[in-house]
């Protein structure tokens, strides 16, 4: 049974602001892959999402996939969605004339064979950029030396070598060099080891990444010869990009795309969604369970521990990352025990949320097995009954199927959610609509864990869409599985994490309300360019309120931006904020130019 309506709440720490501030932008309104797909793009054929702009401006990409069961290649055509690049899938090589209208080409978990090598050196003298997610067999490329000609390979030195450590040169992605080994100032693990092949390359090269040898002075190995992990050559009249690991697979590999895009002419130029969120899952926590755990660790039931142990921590490390104060309640973790949720600190929570200010949504995680109808249906006649006035948008669909939560969301209750956050498997769309009024994105982030990987994900998120999502399960706490899970640890752990934004502090911190609204309008934007000596002009199409981009360049520097604003993120790259439908940006050779303090906000008046 759930407690009464409690009369200490006020009308007006009961009301969600962020229901009447939404972006009235749904799925309809944005481009889509059916969008972007060439094969609706030519036909009449009904498609979700609307017409794109001017198809002619658009880059045009083919991408080779292994098949339908192909999970590389859906990422491919996630990253073609996020930059409105028009493209097709094919599942064999296109002859030339097939080939023309497209400018860049990306290899999916397609197998390259011995007869396929005519065919690559042809599409290479046509001047396409050729972007290999994986490599052909290191027995194909040690026995037909014309192919591994094509990738840049000189020489096949081994078969698996295992490099102790991992290095990504500066400015491949926005973020300044990576050095991850053994005893690094990434996590706590020993999580560097890969094994890859290992090949020298011809001259031409440029090397974006290696794998780091323990032993390289015993072997007299010199640093440009360390084993390739990521690089690009030229072949023909083409770029060819080669990855040599698998650890930049999934959400990663989307940053590597964007970061050998960038390093292809002068100038690359892309949307972004300009929004790093921190959300504190199954916290405000209205139950007493596991109570014996509590005393025992905290001397206090589980509202204490939440409420005055809890609570003001919280609020300081959330201000030490420098704001971001997004929550997903938990009305209770156990579903199956008798104890149940208890209304007496919801005025207290939703007082204090509305001071930081801050949005709270649902969380529908727990520690038993109840399925998520009762869950859902516990979770509806609590908040009912006790915050009836209070509209929740968005939601924290924990392990559940976002396919089966649908029929879920049309109840009176839930049919406000607009927004579900969960956790990234392989494949799934880092940004996606599940239907038309209903965004899903994904954390790319652990509160408590920044290890290589970790690090890697955070890294290539912030290179191609200016966004990091980052979960605190805070379950842990109350559910705790070994003396890790203690507060005291969690917090320690989660405080030192700010650190690692410092490369990304030209990016917002915002709410997860207004992450809601700027993913909206990135997905509805479209946009063409057009490149000359000393500007760069954008015109948007479904232009709303605001639009960020990132300029990377390599020679220069911005001078000023009309109907915008430039701050820059590093020595070669810039995050453009535009205030109107057409944006100018005047460009000035790096020498001219002094260049501008981190930060630094360029006028978009140049008087």
């Amino acid at each position: 049974m759930f407690a009464g309506v409690s009369s200490n709440i006020l009308s007006d720490t009961s009301i969600n602001p962020q229901a009447g501030d939404k972006v009235a932008i749904n799925a309809r309104d944005t481009i889509t892959a059916d969008s972007l797909n060439m094969d609706s793009v030519n036909t009449e054929l009904p498609r979700e999402g609307r017409t794109v702009l001017d198809t002619d401006k658009k880059l045009h990409v083919s991408i080779l996939s292994g098949g339908i069961e192909d999970t590389i290649s859906q990422v491919l055509i996630q990253w073609c969605v996020y930059n409105k690049y028009l493209y097709k899938v094919f599942y064999t090589l296109p002859d030339t004339t097939e080939m023309t209208e497209y400018e860049v080409v990306l290899f999916g978990d397609y197998e390259i064979t011995s007869s396929d090598t005519n065919t690559l050196y042809s599409y290479a003298e046509m001047g396409k950029t050729m972007i290999f997610t994986r490599l052909p067999d290191y027995r194909l490329l040690s026995s037909n030396r014309r192919l591994a000609a094509f990738y840049g390979i000189k020489n096949s030195v081994s078969e698996t070598v295992t490099a102790d450590g991992i290095k990504i040169f500066p400015d491949f992605m926005i973020n300044k060099e990576r050095i991850y080994r053994n005893g690094d100032y990434f996590g706590e693990l020993d999580d560097t080891e890969v094994n890859i092949p290992y090949y020298s390359l011809a001259a031409g090269y440029e090397v974006y990444s290696v794998g780091i040898l323990k032993n390289q002075q015993e072997l007299a190995i010199k640093d440009k010869d360390l084993p390739p992990l990521l690089w690009r050559t030229t072949i023909g009249k083409s770029f060819v990009c080669a990855v040599n690991s698998n650890i930049f697979d999934g959400m990663t590999m989307l940053g590597v795309l964007t970061g050998f895009m960038a390093h292809q002419g002068d100038y690359y130029v892309y949307p972004v969604v300009n929004a790093q969120t921190i959300s504190l899952i199954s916290y405000p926590y209205f139950s007493n369970e596991n109570q014996e755990t509590m005393q025992q660790l905290y001397s206090r039931n589980s509202e204490g521990v939440a409420r005055d142990l809890l609570w003001p921590n919280v609020v300081q490390i959330l201000k030490n990352y420098g704001g971001s104060y997004s929550f997903f309640s938990a009305s209770q973790l156990d579903y199956l025990d008798e104890v149940g949720p208890q209304n007496d600190y919801i005025d207290f929570y939703l007082r204090e949320i509305g001071k930081l200010p801050g949005n709270m949504g649902l969380s529908l995680g727990q520690v038993s097995e109840s399925d998520r109808k009762a869950i859902m249906a516990e979770n509806e006649e609590f908040y009912k009954n006790n915050l009836p006035d209070y509209i929740f948008t968005a939601l924290y669909l924990a392990d559940f199927n976002k396919e089966e939560l649908k029929e879920s969301l049309e109840s009176d209750f839930y049919r406000n959610i607009s927004l579900v956050m969960s956790d990234y498997a392989e494949g799934d769309s880092v940004l996606e609509f599940l239907e038309e009024n209903v965004l899903s994105v994904k954390f790319n982030l652990e509160g408590y864990e920044h290890e290589t990987m970790d690090d890697l994900r955070m890294s290539s998120i912030e290179n191609v869409l200016g966004m990091c999502n980052m979960k605190v399960d805070m379950a842990r706490v109350f559910y705790p599985q070994d003396s890790t899970d203690e507060w005291n640890n969690l917090s320690l752990k989660w405080s030192k994490g700010n650190t690692y934004f410092k490369d990304y502090t030209t990016f917002d911190m915002v709410t997860i309300g207004e992450m809601e609204n700027r993913v909206r309008r990135f997905l509805a934007l479209d946009y063409t360019l057009e490149y000359n000596p000393d500007d760069i002009s954008i015109q948007i199409d479904h232009f709303d309120k605001e639009a960020y981009f990132i300029v990377r360049t390599n020679n220069r520097h911005i001078d000023y931006v009309e109907n915008g604003t430039a701050m820059e993120i590093s020595g070669t790259a810039y995050l453009i904020k535009a205030e109107a439908a057409d944006v100018t940006i005047h460009m000035i050779e790096e020498n001219v130019l002094k260049k501008p303090r981190n930060n630094k906000t360029i006028p978009s008046n140049p008087q």
